[in-house]
């Protein structure tokens, strides 16, 4: 089984920078030369991001992209009002915008021509076990997502002792990486996917923090908004848009 990697790429000024192990894994993977300190950096001009970081991904690493959320005028209005002098807060804030992957990248200008580009499908998947006497079926929910071209598909189906139907999902719709609850999924879904995706990277996220009810998913989509069409209304009903194909 593939296991994610992650490495972080801070902006700073035009320039993005590696620090500690994720400046060894510049050197490494990147060939990029380690810059003089007291402490192990390296980086590159903004505008190669998309190269770079497109270089790790297809190694299989997963890359944080760590952006300046405020200017140094806005860290020291912050900090007059705080009426903080510590060194710590004297600091402009960064944070993750972005986590990529195979599954997850999109594309901008920056990254040139895309359109030669296969579609890389990430997969979240979500098991519901029968009961003992409907002998080891499942009904299972399903997302493929391709980033690339902004497109979602999703459902639910019942499937039998075998996982027939999800062996012909993966099969038609291969994806390159895989999300699943961890300790959600039973050892005949787990097998399918060590066997028939054992090229996909695979990761079990966190129930409830990382991979979300369907009830606090509702909840979000309802209270930010997402698919209100009427921005003016004060009904908080969620349209979600589906299609059939």
């Amino acid at each position: 089984m593939k296991i994610l990697i992650q490495s972080s790429f801070f902006k700073v000024g035009k320039f993005y920078e590696l620090y500690n192990m994720d400046a060894t894994v510049g050197v490494k993977e990147l060939g990029l030369i380690y810059m003089k300190g007291n402490f192990a950096h390296a980086g590159f001009p903004e505008i190669a991001f998309g190269r770079y970081s497109d270089t790790l991904i297809q190694k299989g690493y997963k890359v944080a992209r760590v952006e300046q959320t405020e200017t140094p005028e806005m860290m020291k209005e912050r900090c007059r009002k705080t009426l903080s002098v510590s060194r710590s807060d004297q600091v402009v804030k960064r944070e993750i915008c972005a986590v990529i992957t195979k599954g997850t990248k999109t594309y901008s200008f920056l990254d040139g021509d895309c359109t030669d580009s296969e579609a890389a499908y990430l997969l979240a998947i979500s098991e519901k076990e029968s009961d003992d006497s409907s002998g080891g079926e499942s009904v299972y929910g399903v997302c493929f997502v391709d980033t690339s071209i902004g497109r979602f598909r999703i459902g639910q189906f019942q499937d039998d002792r075998q996982a027939s139907r999800l062996r012909t999902l993966v099969a038609h719709y291969t994806p390159v990486q895989v999300l699943c609850c961890r300790g959600g999924v039973t050892l005949k879904t787990q097998h399918v996917l060590s066997h028939e995706l054992m090229s996909s990277m695979k990761e079990y996220l966190i129930p409830g923090s990382q991979f979300w009810e369907a009830s606090k998913t509702l909840k979000v989509l309802a209270e930010e908004e997402y698919f209100k069409e009427d921005k003016t209304s004060t009904e908080n009903s969620v349209k979600v848009p589906f299609c059939i194909s």
